[in-house]
């Protein structure tokens, strides 16, 4: 074991041995040496912990945890029993390739006024396979101060993406452990406030894609990505940032407006007019879309 590994490495898991066992071998594989590894296990009841106890790398450390289904809180535990300089975190269904962390070490230490960085990546496939960029925008790799990037989703930034200096990781507050979902966006607003940011322009990351159809998880995922604006909100005190905020929270609600009521889920639809409602103001089409709700008000939901 390292005396005090540069990088520690972070992964919550919960129920995924076959993935897990991916991703763990894509950090060994790494060409970067200098780091240490705690998969943090969310109480898992299929064979994750008998996977983690054959794990003889004396960097890698299990750390068992009561089930709460809460990443942002696996991810501050982790994070508070690290000893590295630097965090890396790596979801449990994704991997790295391996010259990941080489060359984003390399690029950070380059750049010591930058607190974070990431680096480009690409997407697989529920069985993993696959290495393609599957998005109607291309990447592009936004680097210094970018918070308003980030804000206007410009700069599309992944959770296995991201390395952080601890003290500025501290600073901004570790993970909000109230948002569930895009909690890795919203880390990624906080840390483009308070630092700049250099990047590696490389897909040096595999995201795994899940293609369920979960409504609950929309009407979630809706509600917390609200919070992490209006949290944005409160803290700033540009008003250039406040109107980009105010825009996009709008923006990001008409979309799921759209999507909601093309399935002729009316009720959420309204839910979420009703929740960006304060924003109105700041994007017209917002009342169109009201409007076009409001009409099929008594048709009952699919």
């Amino acid at each position: 074991m390292l005396e005090r590994p540069l990088v520690s490495i972070i992964i919550p898991t919960y129920n995924r041995e076959a993935q897990l066992r991916d991703a763990v071998q894509s950090v060994f594989a790494q060409t970067y040496a200098e780091w240490e590894l705690l998969v943090i296990d969310d109480g898992s009841t299929d064979g994750t912990r008998a996977y983690l106890e054959t794990l003889t790398d004396a960097r890698v450390r299990p750390l068992p945890h009561d089930h709460c289904g809460n990443p942002a809180l696996l991810r501050n535990v982790a994070a508070r029993a690290a000893r590295g300089a630097y965090f890396a975190f790596l979801d449990s269904d994704d991997v790295w390739l391996p010259a990941k962390l080489a060359l984003q070490v390399d690029d950070q230490l380059a750049h010591p006024e930058c607190g974070w960085s990431y680096t480009g990546y690409v997407h697989m496939d529920e069985q993993g396979q696959g290495d393609q960029w599957r998005s109607d925008r291309p990447w592009v790799p936004y680097a210094g101060w970018i918070l308003e990037n980030v804000i206007t989703v410009q700069a599309m930034i992944a959770m296995p993406t991201i390395m952080v200096e601890r003290r500025v990781f501290e600073s901004v507050g570790g993970f909000d452990e109230s948002i569930h979902g895009c909690e890795d966006y919203d880390l990624a607003i906080r840390l483009a406030a308070a630092s700049p940011v250099t990047v590696v322009p490389a897909p040096l990351a595999k995201k795994r894609q899940h293609f369920e159809d979960r409504p609950t998880g929309q009407v979630e995922l809706l509600k917390y990505m609200n919070r992490t604006y209006t949290n944005l909100l409160t803290r700033t005190t540009s008003s250039r940032v406040r109107r980009l905020c105010r825009r996009q929270l709008a923006r990001f609600n008409l979309r799921f407006v759209n999507r909601f009521r093309a399935a002729h889920r009316y009720r959420d639809a309204r839910r979420a007019l009703w929740i960006s409602f304060r924003h109105a103001g700041w994007y017209p089409a917002w009342w169109t879309a009201l409007l076009k709700t409001l009409v099929p008000f008594a048709t009952p939901d699919t």
